[in-house]
């Protein structure tokens, strides 16, 4: 007979994870994601314990003896019991440390510019790891890929360009005709991007991030009526992955739909994509993109890069 206990455990997690699926707007990544931080300390509570065993598998490392002995006073039991946390908290630690992602180490070579461009040009930005985190996002497709993180990386079709650490973007129609050219509305928009063009983008990483740093701010202050710093934060992200005009037409179609507040981003505008739905990469339409975007860079990525500038 199953205890009740069990019963419980394991029913209650069936329900709340049935709850994030039915729930998820991002087709269940956003769920993956949230189980794979849970699982995480599992793990590592597994690996400390399977370690303590394995550190102490000869007779004379065999500490139930002492144990044992340490119990018969008060005193001597509260010292084994600290000596027992201080060896699991060092090999927890020692897992946390590999087990969570790092920055990567061209993020931490990049840092100082990092810092000054923020500090320059969107001082007043809180968490300022939104930058790396975006940047983390945007050119890295995963953690050890040879563009993750470098001023060349390149998403390349014969329907549009994505340049270096933030894929400033340029998009042809199927005539050939530009469709848009984010790097050149930026340039003609912000004399400190005078610099840049498309015959340099590459080779200019600080000005990359300058673009990238002047944009965000840009659909920042552009959403200056949302309230909520956070909630504000997301929608700048959905304006610089789809663009502004889309996130204010998102909020429109919040105000009018019911039990929709157009001042919150997660579980309100979000739910309320009007970008195409048909798939375009990998499966995923614009509208998946961009909402798997939002809590991407901001629920994933950016507690990794908490610090580094």
């Amino acid at each position: 007979m199953i205890r009740y206990r069990y019963a419980f455990l394991i029913g209650g997690s069936a329900a709340v994870i049935i709850a994030l699926l039915a729930t998820d707007p991002d087709g269940g990544i956003s769920t993956g994601m949230l189980l794979l931080s849970l699982v995480t300390p599992l793990i590592a509570v597994a690996f400390a314990h399977l370690a303590r065993k394995a550190l102490h598998d000869y007779p004379e490392a065999d500490a139930r003896p002492l144990f044992k002995t340490a119990g018969e006073h008060p005193i001597g039991a509260g010292l084994a019991l600290i000596a027992l946390s201080i060896l699991c908290a060092a090999l927890l630690g020692m897992f946390g440390r590999s087990a969570h992602a790092q920055p990567h180490p061209r993020a931490v070579a990049l840092a100082p510019v990092l810092s000054s461009e923020i500090s320059t040009h969107w001082p007043e930005l809180r968490p300022r790891a939104y930058i790396p985190a975006l940047i983390s996002h945007e050119s890295c497709i995963t953690y050890k890929h040879p563009r993750c993180w470098s001023p060349t990386s390149q998403l390349r079709t014969t329907r549009e360009e994505g340049a270096g650490l933030g894929q400033l973007t340029r998009a042809w129609t199927p005539t050939g005709a530009l469709r848009f050219d984010s790097l050149t509305d930026m340039r003609s928009k912000h004399p400190a991007l005078h610099e840049i063009h498309w015959g340099n983008v590459y080779q200019r990483p600080d000005l990359q991030i300058r673009a990238l740093v002047l944009m965000s701010r840009d659909n920042w202050q552009a959403l200056r009526f949302v309230e909520d710093p956070m909630q504000r934060l997301a929608m700048t992200d959905a304006a610089y992955n789809g663009g502004l005009r889309g996130v204010n037409n998102e909020r429109r179609a919040c105000q009018v739909a019911k039990d929709c507040d157009p001042q919150q981003w997660w579980g309100h505008v979000e739910r309320h994509c009007l970008k195409s739905r048909q798939a375009l990469y990998a499966g995923r339409s614009p509208c998946d993109i961009n909402r798997h975007h939002v809590a991407d860079v901001l629920r994933v990525r950016l507690p990794r890069y908490e610090g580094l500038v």
